[in-house]
């Protein structure tokens, strides 16, 4: 089932401390999601899929990325 929280006080990615909300997703199936965003406009996005492989990206709020990782799964 699908949530979303909203939080205070947590550093982002910037190195602001911030307010932001927190969306989570999974299945049974290994399908996982959560993206965090930030008051500021930066972003945490993961993403984890059902053959194990994993993406995540970090967004600056001036837009810069400033982490985009893939790993496959097996």
């Amino acid at each position: 089932m699908a949530t979303r929280v909203g939080f205070t006080g947590q550093t982002a990615p910037c190195g602001s401390v911030v307010d932001g909300t927190r969306y989570h997703d999974s299945d049974d199936e290994g399908m996982r999601v959560e993206h965090i965003h930030y008051g500021c406009g930066c972003q945490d996005l993961r993403d984890d899929f059902h053959d194990g492989s994993t993406h995540r990206r970090v967004v600056h709020h001036s837009g810069k990325l400033l982490l985009d990782e893939e790993l496959r799964g097996e």
